[in-house]
């Protein structure tokens, strides 16, 4: 009894559903005379593989039952690929060598249309490159010539640096009236602060005498044998508190041990 489509696409693998599909009509159609060649041999490859291994599976039965099971998965699975070489060698036989496919085939892969694309634009650029440069050529023979005695008068003319000289000394004079006046009344202004403070300032018998001023704390500097002596014995105390803390701490953890293992000592007795 064959299969169904239905339970034929169950028992079969991604790959192997796909090769049974292109052997379908309408889909083989559209096959190359290189993808049927291609799809001929994956075909012979799993015809032969599942017509071993329902040969052995019935040599199993056979021994256990006393005849072979002739409707078992592995040999629809033979009888299917077997059908789809049969239509793959036939349509290769129909299908002159070198013949293109239908019009209806895949497009080439990604690598392909890239090499072609990049082709095309070397193409483009070059054939624009070309006829930029002869544009270029047109308009440097059409462009008129310039008289080069004009171009040498106006180039010894100096008549723009004179009229900026004028104008720069312009104003600069008419800079040095006004900075003369804000200057005099900077001074003015200063001269009434001073008068202001002169005012304000106490007399001096109602000044009070201000305190000695204590002598600076002398600091041992950092290299001196005060510093490194003061230094040694930071370092040293330092080490004797952590000596003491740990030898504290030891002492604890082994004295519990011997504790908790007297404890268990006492038990057994």
């Amino acid at each position: 009894m064959a299969l169904s489509s239905q339970e034929l696409r169950e028992l079969c693998t991604p790959k192997e559903w796909a090769l049974i599909l292109a052997s379908q009509p309408g889909a083989i159609e559209k096959l190359s005379a290189t993808a049927l060649k291609n799809h001929a041999s994956n075909a012979r490859k799993l015809v032969s593989k599942w017509q071993d291994l329902s040969r052995s599976q019935a040599r199993v039965e056979s021994r256990k039952s006393g005849s072979p099971n002739p409707e078992s998965r592995s040999h629809e699975k033979h009888e299917a690929f077997r059908t789809a070489l049969t239509a793959f060698q036939a349509r290769l036989a129909s299908v002159p060598a070198g013949a293109p496919a239908s019009k209806t085939q895949r497009k080439p892969p990604a690598k392909v249309r890239s090499i072609e694309a990049r082709s095309q634009r070397r193409a483009t650029r070059k054939t624009l490159g070309s006829a930029k440069q002869s544009l270029n050529r047109a308009a440097k023979a059409a462009a008129p010539k310039a008289d080069p005695v004009a171009v040498a008068a106006a180039a010894k003319a100096p008549v723009a640096k004179t009229a900026t000289k004028k104008a720069s000394t312009k104003k600069t004079a008419a800079k040095k009236p006004a900075a003369k006046n804000a200057s005099a009344k900077v001074a003015a202004q200063r001269k009434k602060r001073a008068a202001a403070l002169a005012s304000a300032t106490p007399a001096a018998s109602q000044i009070k005498p201000s305190r000695p001023a204590k002598a600076p704390k002398t600091i041992a500097a950092k290299g001196s044998p005060a510093a490194k002596a003061s230094l040694d014995g930071k370092v040293k105390a330092t080490r004797t508190a952590i000596a003491v803390r740990t030898n504290k701490i030891a002492g604890h953890v082994s004295g519990k041990g011997k504790r908790v293992q007297g404890k268990r000592d006492a038990r057994g007795r």
